[in-house]
């Protein structure tokens, strides 16, 4: 037991003054946090000094770009804050192309106008020549306002017809220039995006946004509201319904969010509920490879240096693994513990708000602790034994890389285990051994988990380290002292059965 304690105690205070531990410790947390602070404000500075500008893009004169800036404007004022998204209609460069057009199709419509006067006179005179008492005068009269009808009518046609197809022309070039000024002014980065307003489209209730950054298509949500607000009027409208009537049904409804959980109820806060769990997990992540890191070096470097041989020649194989194992977790509580301190003084000190870490509950951080413990004391076993089977550091960084990968994957799936945290889908997950610390670590703070789904992954995460620690055991005593070239995976389980 003395030799125990004396192993623990000596990786526990080596590696606490180490350079490593230091970095990782405080200038790790630093970093990230400096780049979190960093981002936040630039995103609220941005949001002050330079409002958002989005343009619109109609293909008609029915002004529903106007209609909508304005509509837009009262929406963001009633919402209390300073409108910070301004909506400005695109107008086209014309060319001389499309000036040639324009004044072609204002003689065309000039003409049409013109001679649709003349049909209607023709029209009007022939009617007073029918009220006329039947004469030969009469007769030729309408013989002649009838071949002049006619002729005026095919006239007004065909002007009516090439004032149709030019329009066409002029449209679709119309149509071109606009979105082509739209697309120089998302280029030069003049406007954040661009709606496309079609009146065949809108009525219905589609209208296109183009914009050259993915964030821009989160942060419309203004925009939709007031259309399908727009849209909407203009269906009640044709149903024959009051304007005032209209108003009143499409009254805005605050919606203030709360959650529940067990008996407490707080506000919605997106930091609290979603990003601190994910913030919580990377430094329990950090934490648990900065001290199997320490593990894995160090039995590395024993045995390259031989220093391993000595220390056999005083204590058992088991003694020496449980000694650096217990001594490396204890340095990753000690490493919580400061974390936990730290963000205890930030909050006295009013740097963060209490509200922000109201999750850090004594039960949660209970928790969090144990879950530390419990995926700390599964990886650790994994690397001393097969750690220890290695003597070329480099074939050793390779196997760290990819446990370090296959650790880190359940924070890919944070996102699916904050938005459903006691869905079946991650139930199950949160009982595979690889990926339960992270889960339910990011499940705790956000619902109530089930009290069988701690007992069910606790009791995984125990049986799975006592069967690694076993396996490590048998791998460390065999590798522990087995030097020169790797040996095979055949080798080592003829190795470990003969052990």
């Amino acid at each position: 037991m003395k030799q125990f304690l004396t192993i623990a105690s000596w990786e526990f205070w080596r590696n606490l003054r180490s350079r490593s531990f230091f970095l990782a410790t405080f200038v790790s947390p630093v970093i990230f946090a400096g780049f979190v602070l960093i981002a936040a404000l630039f995103y609220n500075q941005a949001d002050v000094e330079q409002p958002r500008v989005v343009g619109c893009v109609e293909f008609n004169t029915d002004a529903y770009c106007q209609m909508l800036a304005e509509r837009l404007n009262r929406y963001l004022t009633r919402a209390g804050t300073a409108p910070d998204l301004i909506l400005v209609k695109i107008q086209p460069d014309t060319s001389a192309e499309l000036a040639g057009y324009y004044q072609q199709l204002a003689e065309l419509k000039s003409k049409h106008d013109s001679l649709d006067q003349a049909y209607n006179k023709i029209k009007q005179r022939r009617n007073y020549i029918f009220r006329q008492a039947p004469s030969r005068k009469r007769e030729r009269l309408l013989r002649e306002t009838y071949e002049q009808l006619h002729k005026t009518r095919e006239e007004r046609d065909l002007t009516e017809i090439e004032y149709n197809r030019m329009k066409a022309v002029a449209d679709s070039l119309m149509r071109q220039a606009l979105l082509q000024k739209a697309d120089s002014l998302l280029m030069d980065q003049v406007i954040e995006g661009y709606l496309v307003i079609d009146p065949d489209y809108f009525v219905s209730g589609r209208v296109e946004f183009h914009s050259l950054l993915p964030i821009s298509f989160l942060r419309i949500d203004p925009i939709r509201q007031v259309l399908q607000m727009m849209i909407l009027e203009q269906r009640l409208q044709a149903e024959g319904i009051t304007e005032s009537k209209i108003q009143e049904w499409l009254r805005p409804v605050e919606i203030l969010k709360f959650e529940v959980q067990g008996s407490q109820r707080r506000e919605f806060n997106f930091m609290v509920s979603y990003l601190a769990p994910v913030i919580v997990v990377l430094f329990l992540f950090t934490s648990i490879f900065t001290s199997s890191g320490f593990l894995f070096n160090g039995v590395l470097s024993e045995k390259t240096n031989r220093v391993i041989e000595l220390l056999l020649s005083s204590v058992s194989h088991l003694q020496l693994l449980a000694g650096k194992i217990v001594g490396l977790g204890c340095l990753g509580l000690f490493q919580i513990l400061i974390w936990i301190g730290l963000t205890y003084l930030l909050t006295v000190g009013q740097v963060i708000h209490p509200d922000q870490v109201d999750f850090l509950t004594l039960r949660n951080a209970g928790l969090f602790v144990w879950y530390f413990a419990l995926g700390y004391l599964f990886y650790a076993s994994i690397f001393v034994g097969v750690g220890s089977l290695f003597s070329d550091p480099e074939d050793a960084h390779h196997l760290n890389q990819f446990m370090r990968i296959l650790s880190i994957l359940p924070v890919a799936l944070a996102l699916v285990v904050v938005v459903y945290p006691n869905a079946l889908f991650v139930r199950i997950l949160s009982f595979i051994p690889f990926l339960t610390p992270t889960i339910m670590i990011l499940r705790t703070p956000i619902v109530d988990v089930p009290l069988l789904d701690y007992l069910l992954s606790s009791g995984v995460m125990v049986v799975s380290f006592l069967i690694n620690i076993w396996l490590g055991g048998r791998l460390f005593r065999i590798g522990s002292l087995m030097y020169g070239k790797k040996p095979s995976w055949k080798t080592v389980f003829q190795l470990m059965r003969a052990g």
